[in-house]
């Protein structure tokens, strides 16, 4: 039979262990894994930003993020051999009000293991105004000096698309953080607001994303993973967003193929 004073020795005894720091942890109350990297490291964007909390938005509002990723890159180019590649990326940078450039870009490795590159961007920015119409008589002949009017036709309409090979050096670029633990067990997802880990100078419990900055997205496909719908509302020091500027601004070689 177990005594009072054993009874009570041992309730203190549990007490204080369940105060104790690192001793226990309450019921429920599973601790989240650091984001580090190969070398054991914190990742960048890990020691100040929440990633718990950050993969929390994620999962809420991922089928959503899905269906707008899918949407969005439909309109990167997809030449032969890209739209089964099993190693693709899709990225979109949609113009905005400040943001006059449409990116689209398309980046597959081919099956000799070569990365392929395909862009279709446009650029909204307005053109210069047309020249004004050559001053005519009464009768609406053109003046003497304008007989050359109208000036040269317009240039032929644009290419779909211009794609080649990837250059050796950003394919590696590419690889490295495709394969980084940073980006693999990383958020998907940088959102406007975004979670940190301990208040500001002003107290605030989240960062804003400045009010002008670009939309990156991108559809994320690797051999035997499943396909991640990755985004960021503006740069911070994730892996997420190192490849999703990284890849927006790829272009083809010097000499590439017009279709």
């Amino acid at each position: 039979m177990i005594t009072k004073p054993v009874r009570l020795l041992a309730q203190l005894t549990l007490s204080a262990a369940l105060l104790l720091p690192g001793c226990a942890t309450a019921p429920g109350a599973a601790s989240s894994p650091r984001l580090v990297d190969a070398n054991g490291q914190l990742c960048p964007g890990a020691e100040k930003f929440d990633v718990a909390k950050i993969k929390e938005k994620n999962a809420a509002d991922a089928a959503q993020r899905e269906t707008w990723i899918l949407e969005q890159t439909l309109l990167t180019p997809l030449p032969p051999g890209a739209e089964e590649a099993e190693t693709r990326i899709r990225v979109r940078v949609p113009p905005t009000g400040m943001w006059a450039l449409d990116t689209r870009v398309t980046l597959w490795k081919s099956t000799d293991g070569v990365w392929q590159v395909a862009t279709n961007n446009i650029d909204y920015r307005a053109p210069p105004p047309p020249p004004p119409p050559p001053p005519v008589d009464a009768e609406g002949n053109l003046l003497p000096g304008f007989e050359d009017w109208p000036p040269e036709p317009p240039p032929p309409p644009r290419p779909p698309y211009i794609t080649s090979a990837l250059d050796a050096g950003k394919a590696a670029a590419l690889e490295t953080i495709l394969t980084d633990p940073c980006f693999l067990n990383g958020p998907d997802s940088l959102p406007y607001s975004v979670p940190t880990n301990g208040l500001d100078e002003y107290g605030r419990k989240e960062w804003l994303c400045p009010m002008d900055s670009a939309y990156y997205m991108a559809e994320v496909k690797q051999a035997g993973l499943s396909p991640r719908y990755i985004s960021h509302s503006c740069y911070m020091d994730f892996a997420v967003s190192k490849l999703l500027t990284v890849a927006a601004y790829m272009n083809p070689s010097a000499n590439p193929e017009t279709k």
